[in-house]
């Protein structure tokens, strides 16, 4: 028997105007493309994310 925690596996999916759902250990992505929401990848996620001086000039 092994101690390994199964790895997470996360998915990124987002929709116009909304934020960026991460869903982890899903095998079928149908129901989020039905639904209008398109995967991206864990690079391009990270990118768009704000960084600490985007957040300290919009604040100012």
């Amino acid at each position: 028997m092994s101690d390994e925690q199964p790895t997470p596996n996360p998915r990124y999916f987002t929709k116009e105007g909304e934020g960026v759902q991460v869903i982890y250990n899903l095998r079928d992505a149908a129901p989020y493309a039905e639904l209008g929401y398109e995967e991206v990848d864990e690079a391009a996620y990270l990118a768009a994310l704000p960084t600490a001086d985007t957040l300290t000039q919009e604040g100012a």
